[in-house]
């Protein structure tokens, strides 16, 4: 237990405390800290818990894995997009225009390809680590409690304790390890994370500029409560698409030379 709480330590600590030591804009940077992660993550699963490697933190590439990637994304996508309609309709920005080309497409790629990378690093760190250590004990009745309490926590890196947004995150957190406890891999949630993270980006960029030029943005609970309401749709989502789905049969794991379940 000891070796698998270190081990999420290093992950957690290098997710989210990597990034503040270099500039944001720095693409290189960026994208040796990406693959840093996969090394890290390699090496725990490797030398510190005995695992055979990426694949134990649910990475396994099993049938219908790309499927379940591109089911996750356009669920969520199209649910944010719903709630930034829903925002529309109440008021709560004016749109004057859209964008030109020459930023779109520029923006839009690096929001596919960011987003990518920021949501498998934390479904690996949270998901996927935490459902191998479970599944390994037998005790997966506790594992979307878990992986939904540490989701909505890690929130603090970024978003501080407010408790809207902590309930957001449980929502969302709730909905992430659902898909995993049902198809056995990360890959339908990291489909859900990465399909909102790139709506919001389409609609917000990464400096307030998305697609759309909006104008008289407003504030108000009414705007937060709704979102959130909005944004709960994934949980009966995910419900129904996997009711009667039982997980993928996993690969055996390696542990001091030994094979186990």
């Amino acid at each position: 237990m000891a070796l698998w709480v270190m081990g999420f330590i290093l992950l957690s600590l290098y997710v989210n405390l990597v990034p503040r030591l270099f500039d944001a804009g720095n693409v290189p940077l960026w994208f040796a800290y990406w693959t840093g992660f996969f090394l890290l993550a390699f090496l725990v699963s490797r030398f510190m818990l005995k695992l055979p490697g990426l694949k134990s933190f649910g990475m396994a590439l099993h049938q219908g894995w790309l499927k379940n990637l591109g089911l996750g994304f356009m669920l969520a996508f199209t649910v944010y997009a719903l709630k930034y309609l829903v925002f529309y309709q109440m008021g709560k920005f004016d749109v004057a225009g859209v964008r030109d080309v020459s930023f779109l497409l520029p923006m839009l790629g690096q929001a596919l390809l960011a987003m990518f990378f920021s949501s498998i690093l934390n479904d690996i760190t949270i998901r996927g680590y935490w459902y191998t250590f479970f599944r390994r004990r037998q005790l997966l009745v506790w594992y979307v409690l878990t992986a939904t309490l540490l989701y909505t926590l890690d929130d603090f890196w970024n978003e501080g304790i407010d408790p809207l947004n902590l309930v957001f995150s449980a929502v969302l957190g709730l909905a992430f390890a659902y898909t995993v406890l049902k198809t056995g891999s990360i890959w339908m949630s990291l489909g859900l994370h990465w399909g909102g993270n790139t709506m919001y980006r389409v609609m917000y960029g990464f400096d307030g500029q998305g697609v759309w030029v909006l104008e008289q943005v407003r504030e108000a609970p009414l705007y937060d409560y709704m979102g959130l309401l909005v944004t709960a749709l994934l949980l009966p989502a995910v419900y129904f698409l996997l009711k009667k789905k039982s997980p993928i049969a996993q690969e055996d794991f390696v542990r001091d030379g030994q094979v186990v379940a």
